[in-house]
């Protein structure tokens, strides 16, 4: 205090500096509130809250568990739980953390989620971080404990880390600071954050207060300070008041330019007009209150948000409910905002710690939430615990009048708007003021472009997947809640991170996807049943089958032509190329006439279909990395790897069918259940003509050849008990049959422009090997492929080995990826096949989801066949497990000093052991094995202890860059297997 000045006297309290006129420019542009998340006494969570404001109650009691004996205040439950897996944070590190960090790691994650975004594109430009906080009681509870500190105590209870660990969790790459003036921390970090927004540090912004008390010692301190309620309720401008109730808990919000957030559509709870800090400076003792301070706060914030004081409809008050507080609070708000005001329009007030008790840092984001929420729904809920007006408070003149029931919000010529008020114990003031959000652009639901849709979830673990699918089968039969399906299939597939551990749910209406999410929920059924495909996220590339003759149906691509215009288009253009060839309709010999099962209609109707299908998955961002074509299934390929245009392509195939279909009856085609091998050597042996036209399988093989000849071949395997089945064609493909074509093939061949083939490898499938592109651009290639049999099996090792993981049947059916699932299925690989059946729609819906799940980036709004909105999805639902200061002490101790794991030679047991001992986890703890070590909360110390336990027991040396160069357990796993030099 200055010498100069006397105690309690503060001159010149009567003058109201004047707002003056509005400031113009970009600097103080409007900033939107797009996500909020809190955890209050007695609400955890915005609905919980809201509904707890409506009905006028509070949250104050005893305190419980831990918390017995102490004051009646506003607690949390649960303040020990912490889901420490999820944020990689191993068990030692989180029993050192402060439980404020870790309620706003929680918090953030679901206010993100609000914001209906993730952190990675919310972080596409810089976001800052600004925290407020005053507690530091973990920290004194941690140094009153009986060991010395650990490697953790310094970022588990340092109050910077508040900001920092959020920070670096997320990847946000603004500013990143914790703000403390005491009770009006979390205020100022609001305001510090607005500043920073428009100064252009960052892109957006993520605030947070937090408050957690955790002692009785620190209600002593408040109590000896005078400020303690002896009633234990906060009673707000009445006559009753005496004084706060101490109460915790944490918020944060999400902040965007204003102009940002319209442009990206998200829903805006309210905006930001401005705001101001000051302090008291020495105009009265250290922890008095200063009405003179207090007028110059308000009067700055309206002159800052471009308003006059007339304008502001509600203020959330500071509202402490102490005897000498709430007088210097009403006069500095009348002499402000209440000055010049009609008589039958007074500024309407109210204070949230009536009910959840004074959050002392957080107590400024509470009562902004609660406004946010008022100005978004336009209702004010009630002030709690108001009868009389506190003597000393004149409310009918100073133009005020507290909210004592919940009311609507009513309209008026203006947008509604409300100032939000926290003053710090010290003297640091801040007030801001909120204006109703801009009406939404209109968005017409109309009619879901296309019948089926995928929605996708995901988990860090399968039971997590299971509890999200339960989640959201509550959500979508929840009453009010009738999302369009491609709003919600939107928004789980764009505004949900997606994690290891992943499913689609296919569906045509609500209660399809609902009845499909209980199913998922549990258990069952299996991969690519009932609508789901599920599975771990996979790794490798993506390999593109293209059928062959035989794959035809009526009517097929009919379903995708109506409903995907990419799919319509290209096949229009393919038709327009072939037409004038074939000399018919080919769209109505397909859908209409049914003959598609001639030959000269079904070879061009494949080729049309499989370049439409293949150009509709490429628009949905699913690309191949490998090329195999099953026979005709080529030609399909030479136009897409730009070998043939599209004119030539249509020729060749065309021409090509014409010739097939020109030969004489009396060829036949069988499938065979035989290996090759025994089936050439029946083949050698048998009178006549007949050959292997086609390797399917490791058991697989087709014969082709004249009718006599082939069905006696085929009746050999019949005798040994082997299946055999006919084939539904009229000509002998891929056999000696077939060489009365060659010459007009090869006529035709060599009028066409050939061009060497580019994108991705193409796998032959007349030699089972990558095919040379000089090759493959020959006509003579094209020449022999009509005898030459289909060695498709070959072709699928060949992709396998090189990497093939994602199998995808380009054309009708799914013949071609249950051979493939057959031929290299080991448990890894996932097989889609996007017209598996006449349910085009959602079989091209459960392709995408296939793909999602294997771990391909798909291009949503082309899936769901136009734009969609997003829409609020239940919170991401944390697995939390209790860690506090003495469960430190009974974690698993470093590996050095641990029994290591029994190596029976099982490299997973091994790596899954040993990881988790390392983390301090049991055995009985799950390990997702695709998340990298960092993600699971692997330290350096802890990666070179591992390291050194996994030598030692293996008996191997194994280089200091062991977990550098295989990230993921997985990986290392695969490493041992392979038994290949580490």
């Amino acid at each position: 205090m200055s010498p100069a000045r006397e105690p309690g006297r503060e001159p010149e309290a009567a003058r109201t500096p004047r707002p003056g006129r509005p400031v113009a420019g970009g600097q103080y542009a409007p900033v939107a509130v797009v996500g909020m998340a809190c955890r209050f006494p007695g609400a955890d969570g915005l609905d919980a809250f809201w509904r707890l404001l409506l009905a006028g109650e509070d949250a104050i009691g005893p305190g419980t568990g831990t918390r017995a004996g102490r004051r009646p205040g506003g607690y949390l439950p649960d303040v020990d739980l912490f889901d420490a897996e999820f944020f990689g944070v191993p068990a030692p590190e989180a029993a050192a953390l402060d439980p404020q960090q870790r309620l706003l790691l929680e918090l953030t994650w679901h206010a993100v989620e609000d914001a209906r975004t993730t952190p990675r594109e919310l972080s596409a430009g810089p976001v800052g971080v600004f925290v407020g906080a005053g507690s530091d009681e973990y920290a004194f509870l941690s140094r009153a404990g009986d060991g010395p500190p650990s490697t953790y105590t310094m970022t588990g209870t340092g109050r910077t880390f508040l900001a920092n660990r959020l920070s670096h969790f997320h990847g946000f790459t603004g500013p990143s600071l914790v703000v403390d003036t005491g009770q009006s921390s979390s205020l100022a970090a609001l305001h510090q954050a607005v500043q920073a927004l428009r100064r252009g540090e960052c892109d957006a912004a993520v605030v947070g207060g937090v408050q957690l008390n955790l002692t009785a010692e620190g209600d002593e301190a408040v109590e000896a300070l005078g400020a303690l309620s002896p009633r234990g309720r906060c009673h707000t401008f009445d006559a009753r008041a005496d004084g706060i109730v101490r109460g915790e808990g944490a918020a944060v919000v999400v902040l965007k330019p204003l102009e940002q957030a319209l442009a990206d559509g998200d829903r805006v709870y309210c905006t930001l007009l401005g705001g101001a800090m000051n302090s008291d400076g020495d105009r009265t003792a250290l922890t008095a209150p200063s009405e003179a301070a207090q007028r110059e706060v308000l009067a700055t914030a309206c002159r800052q948000a471009g308003i006059t004081p007339a304008d502001v409809g509600y203020v959330e008050l500071h509202g402490t409910g102490t005897a000498l507080g709430d007088p210097v609070e009403a006069a500095a708000l009348g002499g402000v905002l209440g000055h010049g005001r009609p008589d039958d329009r007074p500024l309407l007030v109210g204070s949230v710690k009536t009910n959840i008790g004074h959050l002392e840092a957080a107590a400024g984001i509470a009562g902004f939430i609660k406004t946010a929420l008022a100005l978004f729904h336009r209702r004010l809920p009630a002030s709690l615990n108001f009868r009389t007006a506190n003597p000393a408070i004149d409310l009918e003149a100073l133009r005020v009048q507290v909210c004592a029931r919940h009311r609507d919000w009513p309209a008026g010529d203006a947008p509604r708007i409300a100032g939000v008020s926290s003053f710090g114990l010290g003297g640091t003031n801040c007030h801001v003021v909120l204006g109703e959000a801009p009406a939404p652009a209109g968005h017409e639901d109309g009619d879901v472009p296309v019948s089926a849709v995928p929605v996708v979830l995901s988990g860090p673990t399968p039971a997590v997947l299971r509890r999200r699918a339960r989640d959201l089968a509550d959500a979508v039969e929840g009453p009010g809640r009738a999302l369009p399906l491609a709003d919600l299939a939107w928004t789980a597939a764009t505004a949900r991170t997606a994690f290891g551990h992943r499913a689609g749910v296919i569906a045509s209406h609500p209660d399809e996807l609902a009845q499909r999410l209980r199913a998922l929920a549990d258990g069952s059924p299996d991969d690519g049943e009932g609508g789901l495909v599920q599975g771990p996220r996979g790794e490798g590339r993506t390999a593109f089958l293209f059928a062959g003759q035989g794959a035809q149906r009526l009517g097929m691509g009919q379903v995708l032509y109506k409903e995907f215009p990419v799919f319509a288009q290209v096949f229009d253009e393919a038709c327009a190329r072939l037409e004038p060839v074939l000399g018919a309709d080919l769209a109505d010999a397909m859908w209409e006439r049914q003959e598609v099962d001639r030959t000269e209609h079904a070879q061009p109707a494949l080729f049309a279909v499989e370049v439409a299908l293949h150009r509709l998955l490429e628009s949905f961002g699913i690309v191949p990395d490998l090329l195999i074509g099953h026979s005709l299934g080529e030609v399909a390929v030479a136009h897409l790897t730009g070998t043939l245009s599209l004119e030539d392509a249509a020729t060749l195939i065309a021409h090509r069918a014409r010739l097939i279909g020109e030969l004489p009856p009396g060829g036949v085609m069988v499938a065979v259940q035989a290996q090759e091998d025994e089936a050439r050597r029946v083949v050698d042996r048998a009178p006549g003509l007949v050959a292997i036209a086609a390797v399917n399988g490791s058991r697989s093989v087709v014969l082709s050849g004249e009718e006599s000849a082939t069905l006696k071949a085929a009746a050999h395997f019949e005798d040994l008990g082997r299946r055999t089945r006919r084939l539904r064609v009229s000509v002998a493909g891929h056999s000696p049959l077939m060489a009365p074509v060659q010459k007009g093939l090869r006529s035709v061949a060599e009028g066409l422009t050939w061009n060497l083939p580019v994108g991705p490898p193409i796998i032959s499938t007349v030699t089972g090997e990558p095919v040379e592109p000089h090759r493959f651009a020959d006509p003579e290639y094209w020449v022999q492929h009509v005898c030459a049999p289909v060695r498709f099996v070959p072709a699928l090792g060949t992709a396998h080995r090189l990497g093939a993981r994602y199998f995808v049947e380009i054309g009708p059916g799914r013949a071609l990826t249950t051979l493939a699932a057959e031929t290299v299925g080991h448990g890894t690989e996932r097989f889609s096949a996007p017209m598996a059946t006449r349910h085009e729609a959602a079989d091209v819906a459960e392709t995408a989801a296939g793909a999602h799940v294997f771990g391909l980036p798909v291009r949503w709004e082309q899936v769901l066949g136009g734009p969609a909105r997003r829409v609020d999805l239940p919170p991401y639902p944390f697995q939390r497990r209790r860690h506090w200061l003495d469960t430190a002490d009974r974690t698993t101790p470093p590996p050095s000093a641990s029994p290591d794991p029994q190596w029976r030679g099982d490299p997973f047991d091994l790596v899954v052991t040993s990881t988790l001992q390392a983390l301090g986890l049991g055995p009985e703890s799950d390990l997702d094995v695709g998340r990298s070590f960092s993600e699971l909360g692997l330290d350096s110390r802890m990666a070179v202890a591992l390291r050194t336990t996994l030598a030692r027991i293996t008996g191997r040396s194994l280089p200091t860059t062991l977990l550098f160069d295989r990230p993921t357990p997985a990986s290392l796993i695969e490493a041992f297997r392979a038994d290949t030099p580490l």
